[in-house]
C-alpha cells in the first residue's frame, strides 16, 4: 500500500499557484465577493470541482491568496534591504522597495487592500494584523536597532518608529489603490525616505 503524501507535487503545486493568481486577479477585477469558485473556474477555463479538489473552501483559497501576496512582498523587499550593510541603506532600501512593490503589482495590491475588508471579526483583525504587519515591524525595528547600535541613528523608540514608517507606507498605498491620479508613488517613496532620515539621523 502506498503512504498518503504529505506534500502536493510540483503539477498540483503549480495547478494551486495558477487558482490562487486567478483568484487574486479577480478579486482586484471584480472585488472578494464576486471571486467564487465559479467565476475563478470561468476566468481558468476549468470546473469549480478542480478548485475544490485543491482548496478545502474559499476561506482556504483566500487565507493561501493572502500568504501568498505577503510572502511574495517579503521576499522582494527583505532582498533589496539585504544589499546593503549599513542601517541607513537599509532604512531606505526598504521604502524604496516597499513603494516598488507596489507600483510593479497594482492588481494584487488591489486585491490585498479588498481583502482587508473582508475581516468582519475582531479575532479575523488581529490574525490578520500579526500575518501580515508584525512581520514588516519586526524587520524595520531590526534595521532600527542595527542603526542605534551603530551609532547612526538618533535615539528613538524602534517600535514606534517602525509602526509610523509602516503606516506611511501603507498610507500612501490605499489612496493610490483607490485612485492612481490621487498620488505619485515614486514622489511619496522619496518624500517619505527624506521625512525619516530627518528624524532617525544622527
Amino acid at each position: 500500500m502506498t503512504p498518503p503524501r504529505d506534500r502536493p507535487t510540483f503539477t498540483e503545486a503549480a495547478r494551486r499557484q495558477q487558482i490562487i493568481d486567478a483568484a487574486l486577479q479577480t478579486i482586484a477585477e471584480q472585488g472578494y465577493t464576486q471571486a467564487s469558485f465559479a467565476e475563478i473556474a470561468r476566468s481558468l477555463g476549468i470546473t469549480k470541482g478542480l478548485i475544490a479538489y485543491h482548496f478545502d473552501g474559499r476561506h482556504d483559497l483566500i487565507t493561501s491568496a493572502i500568504q501568498t501576496l505577503l510572502s511574495r512582498q517579503s521576499a522582494y523587499v527583505k532582498e533589496r534591504v539585504a544589499a546593503h550593510h549599513d542601517a541607513v541603506g537599509r532604512m531606505q532600501a526598504y521604502i524604496a522597495a516597499s513603494f516598488d512593490y507596489i507600483a510593479q503589482h497594482r492588481a494584487h495590491v488591489a486585491a490585498l487592500v479588498d481583502l482587508w475588508g473582508s475581516f468582519t471579526s475582531p479575532l479575523e483583525k488581529v490574525a490578520f494584523s500579526q500575518t501580515a504587519y508584525e512581520p514588516c515591524r519586526a524587520h524595520l525595528r531590526a534595521i532600527m536597532r542595527a542603526g542605534l547600535e551603530q551609532g547612526v541613528f538618533a535615539e528613538c523608540d524602534p517600535t514606534v518608529m517602525a509602526a509610523v514608517i509602516q503606516a506611511g507606507i501603507d498610507g500612501v498605498m490605499l489612496q493610490w489603490v483607490f485612485d492612481p491620479t490621487a498620488v505619485d508613488l515614486a514622489a511619496a517613496s522619496h518624500e517619505l525616505q527624506t521625512m525619516v532620515m530627518q528624524r532617525i539621523r544622527r
